[in-house]
């Protein structure tokens, strides 16, 4: 299709379309500014209202806080949480002998009897003597407590002399604590 018009109609027809063009982008670059302030706008409005909450929950608290009852009180909570955590760290370091004789007790072979048992607080040790048929039985008894304790038992020579109806004396190991 040929366009007939004279070169003055064509100019024309151009610079009113350009005219529609630049105003159709200059009216969405504005609708585009008014949308991104209107939601900049609803963001400050927000964040103020959230900082005035927190401003106020804050005085609240710290008059709470400023009260005489409640100072006594948090200093009074204070004072029983350090006792806890003192008697806390005391049972902790506690070793229960009821605990280690049942695991002694676990560790004795048929037939093998203890006849004394003694705790020393000082080094935590743990002696004790007894009765074993046989040797065999005496060291079955002590890898036993080397397993259960995972320390070395300590069982004197002369202990070892008997093949049979041994009466062991002296021995000991060292409790972890």
């Amino acid at each position: 299709m040929m366009n007939l018009l004279p070169p003055k109609y064509k100019a024309d027809l151009l610079l009113e379309e350009t005219k529609r063009l630049v105003i159709i982008l200059g009216s969405l670059f504005f609708i585009s500014l008014l949308s991104f302030s209107l939601i900049l706008f609803s963001i400050k409005i927000y964040l103020t209202s959230q900082v005035n909450a927190q401003k106020e929950f804050l005085d609240l608290q710290t008059q709470k806080k400023e009260t005489p009852e409640m100072g006594q009180l948090e200093n009074e909570a204070k004072a029983i949480n350090k006792k806890l955590s003192k008697l806390d760290n005391f049972y902790q370091k506690q070793i229960s002998l009821s605990e280690i004789m049942e695991k002694i007790n676990k560790a004795i072979p048929s037939g093998v009897y203890l006849n004394s048992f003694a705790y020393s607080k000082a080094d935590s040790k743990i002696n004790f003597s007894g009765y074993s048929p046989t040797r065999e039985a005496l060291v079955q008894f002590r890898k036993n407590l080397e397993e259960i304790f995972q320390q070395k038992v300590e069982v004197p020579p002369a202990n070892w002399v008997k093949a049979a109806n041994v009466d062991f004396t002296g021995v000991n190991f060292k409790i972890n604590k």
